[in-house]
């Protein structure tokens, strides 16, 4: 005599008339290898995108006239998301914390001033592949200011500066890319770091100190918002060219190959329009491969 029995198998089933006797002393023997041989031969489910494409991006630019970090984080992530990443990207305004986490966590991709890799870069293992562009320059201008109903007719020796880190001399750095026909005296000067660029800004318009040194990108970024700040400043003296960041891998943080792909990504870019959210941010408009 026989009798239906219906199997089930992940969500199939399949259904079939067997002896009663068969049934009850053999099928229950056979469950086991059906089950594996279910399982086994079943199609694999798709890999996932991003199963080998995650990068930590660690970004330490005190300069960057965008100072928002969240809107750049979900500028980041779109971008590397479209192009088949899972991206951590991270921010820093404190070399400290930067520091700190770049000895500990090994980064794929870092973004530095160019005084930080020049003083730091090949200690710490990095190894730059790109040069962003701003207005077609590797190349952006800071300017030394005071407040417009001062004038310190370019003795500054004694007064309290705001200007952003560059590195434990910051002093010596000013006076490479200031002393250009005019001779400012900043190891004399009492320098205040600041965070970030637009802070150093805001210092000076609210009077907290003597003169600051700010990038001419963030000067007008904040005066197309806010006039009135801009105003209550004025120029002393343009800097020379001052490099533009550098973007790195750190070493032994992926492959050359990978490396290879993630700098035709950027370098793709250049002239391409509109450009990603990110690089309207940062006032970038294309990438050049670093030249050292």
């Amino acid at each position: 005599m026989e009798k239906k029995v219906q199997i089930a198998l992940g969500s199939r089933a399949i259904s079939l008339l067997l002896p009663k006797k068969f049934i009850r002393t053999t099928l229950p023997s056979l469950i086991f290898p059906l089950l594996l041989i279910f399982l086994t031969c079943r199609p694999l489910p798709p890999v996932q995108a991003f199963a080998s494409g995650q990068l930590d991006f660690f970004y330490f630019n005190p300069d960057s006239v965008q100072s928002n970090f969240s809107l750049l984080t979900r500028g980041m992530n779109h971008f590397f998301t479209n192009k088949g990443y899972e991206i951590h990207f991270q921010a820093f305004s404190q070399q400290a914390d930067f520091d700190l986490l770049l000895a500990t966590r090994k980064p794929t991709l870092v973004m530095v001033p160019a005084w930080y890799y020049e003083q730091y870069g090949k200690e710490r293992g990095l190894t730059p592949l790109l040069t962003p562009l701003n207005g077609n320059k590797a190349n952006y201008t800071k300017i030394l200011l005071e407040r417009s109903s001062t004038s310190c007719n370019g003795y500054i020796a004694g007064k309290t500066v705001a200007v952003t880190s560059m590195g434990p001399n910051t002093d010596k750095q000013l006076a490479k890319f200031f002393n250009n026909g005019r001779t400012f005296d900043f190891s004399s000067s009492h320098i205040i770091i600041t965070p970030k660029d637009a802070d150093a800004l805001y210092a000076l318009a609210l009077g907290q100190v003597d003169l600051a040194v700010v990038g001419k990108n963030t000067i007008d970024l904040i005066g197309a918002a806010n006039a009135k700040i801009v105003s209550i400043v004025k120029e002393i003296s343009p800097s020379k060219p001052v490099p533009m960041p550098l973007f790195c891998i750190l070493e032994g943080a992926t492959s050359s190959e990978e490396a290879a792909r993630i700098r035709q990504i950027f370098l793709s870019m250049t002239g391409e329009q509109p450009l990603p959210e990110f690089m309207d941010m940062l006032q970038f408009n294309g990438w050049q491969n670093a030249m050292l």
